[in-house]
């Protein structure tokens, strides 16, 4: 296991990604974007038609407030010449405060429904740019970040690393010892870079989008990583056997 640094910057244009039959992988980035814009779309529209809800329930409770004031009164008044009137009006009155009552309740779970969904929505969201097994940002996330990174003009260093002869720990001890592995390495990383993106790319590799260090602090930040990982051993839970060292290699770059 070792950190890799390599001084030159490294770029692909649309040309080059091609010639290496990367065009699915664009169609993909295409179709996700669609999705995502729907999802956008579908929040916003699930965030105005809650805040329409909740003012018209303030709307409905303000004159349900105003209804029965005037049902009391219409009540108070009722002893006088005109009561039998007054007792149709004050019946008519009694239905209609009712009806508002009805009207609040189902408002009220309207907002309840509204909020769930767009927690629902967030949720979703969430999930599709998170790795189910390390609990890290995945791919996905890690391409939004360096993007808008890129964007912004930040100073920029990519790590990319990899589980040194991960396939060999499968094989020996099973997919459950390397899950428990790889979601260890993601802790670690994670503890040493913090306040830095640290993703899963795939498989047993993981991406760190350094924005604002340079190459020499990203790498001392690396070794640790590094450093931290090696140290740990791992323990078959049924046959109390050691797996052994665990380490991981980086190649890093402006």
């Amino acid at each position: 296991g070792g950190v890799n640094l390599m001084e030159r910057d490294v770029r692909q244009t649309n040309g080059g990604i091609e010639s290496f039959g990367c065009t699915p992988q664009a169609n993909a980035a295409k179709a996700r974007e669609k999705v995502d814009g729907l999802v956008a779309k579908t929040q916003m529209q699930v965030e105005g038609f809650q805040d329409m809800v909740q003012a018209m329930r303030a709307e409905t409770a303000g004159f349900g407030r105003d209804l029965a004031a005037s049902a009391d009164a219409i009540r108070r008044s009722s002893e006088g010449p005109q009561g039998d009137v007054l007792e149709e009006v004050s019946r008519i009155t009694a239905t209609m405060l009712e009806r508002v009552h009805r009207a609040e309740s189902q408002l009220e779970s309207a907002t309840r429904e509204a909020t769930e969904l767009r927690s629902a929505l967030e949720e979703a969201r969430d999930n599709a740019r998170r790795d189910a097994l390390t609990e890290l940002p995945n791919r996905r996330a890690f391409e939004e970040a360096f993007s808008a990174q890129q964007a912004s003009g930040a100073r920029l260093c990519i790590a990319v690393c990899d589980v040194d002869h991960f396939k060999s720990v499968n094989d020996r001890f099973g997919h459950s010892v390397g899950d428990r592995v790889l979601r260890t390495i993601a802790q670690a990383l994670s503890e040493v870079c913090t306040g830095h993106l640290v993703a899963r790319h795939g498989g047993e590799e993981f991406a760190v989008p350094f924005s604002g260090l340079g190459s020499a602090k990203a790498r001392d930040i690396m070794e640790n990583a590094r450093s931290l990982v090696a140290s740990k051993r791992y323990r078959l839970r049924e046959s109390d056997m050691r797996s052994g060292e665990i380490t991981f290699s980086a190649g890093l770059t402006r």
